[in-house]
């Protein structure tokens, strides 16, 4: 019994041999990619940690987080672009710059011509990201949280909203018109496409949020209809001649 084990040993061993040998020859060997020289046509790993690691939700959706390849090349990007032209206006609600590590629960959605990525900044800021046929960029950002203006109104919760009145700093309608003016010029919004925009002061009952939304609707269509509405952003004042943003939705193409 011995005997036959060894033969059987040295036989394995022989076809392995021969199996490894035939494939240096013919250059089937397969070496491990090297994070320090990527191959061609591959996503280097960022500096700071290795790739992430995706997971799918019952949708179907993509749940990642900001080593992802796709979120480090396409979404960031463009999330620090529309950042940028907030800062250039003097309008950003973020002190410093947002790092992309303070970026967390990223979605990504595929839809039939593209995808739609959205994902939280920090603790008490949301975005989503859309690249489409004929649009890339940031379609929607706003507040999160318990300071959160839309959610206080919407859910008439008085505490909110008696703690975000008492806050509040009123700004003149023509102060507002003046921001309102940059901030539509950076995210081309093309006035001869749209109707006189709306604006108005966020509140509800006595409660005024000092807080100004300014909505685009599409040019001739039906004012009744809230689908018209295709561009809105709310601006918060920070004293009587300066704001920030606190809210931006680009719902479709005019």
């Amino acid at each position: 019994m011995k005997r036959r084990a060894k033969i059987i040993a040295i036989v394995v061993a022989a076809i392995i041999a021969v199996y490894l040998l035939w494939q240096k020859r013919t250059g089937h060997v397969e070496n491990p990619v090297s994070l320090d020289a990527p191959a061609h046509g591959m996503i280097q790993t960022p500096p700071e940690g290795p790739f992430s690691t995706r997971a799918t939700n019952a949708l179907g959706d993509i749940l990642t987080d900001a080593q992802d390849p796709e979120f480090i090349n396409n979404v960031f990007p463009k999330f620090r672009e529309f950042v940028g032209a907030l800062k250039r206006l003097g309008v950003s609600p973020f002190e410093t710059d947002v790092q992309r590590g303070s970026c967390s629960k990223i979605r990504i959605i595929h839809t039939p011509n593209g995808i739609i990525t959205p994902f939280v900044i920090g603790d008490s800021w949301t975005a989503d990201y859309t690249r489409n046929g004929s649009f890339e960029g940031i379609t929607h950002f706003g507040q999160r949280g318990a300071d959160n203006p839309y959610r206080a109104i919407s859910h008439a919760n008085t505490n909110a909203l008696r703690r975000l009145s008492e806050r509040a700093i009123t700004m003149p309608e023509a102060e507002v018109l003046k921001i309102e003016n940059g901030v539509a010029d950076a995210f081309g919004i093309d006035p001869s496409q749209f109707e006189k925009p709306q604006m108005f002061e966020e509140g509800l009952f006595e409660y005024h949020l000092g807080i100004y939304t300014v909505r685009y609707r599409k040019k001739g269509s039906d004012p009744i209809n809230q689908l018209n509405y295709t561009r809105e952003f709310s601006l918060k004042a920070t004293s009587p001649t300066t704001a920030v943003l606190v809210s931006y939705s680009h719902l479709a193409q005019p």
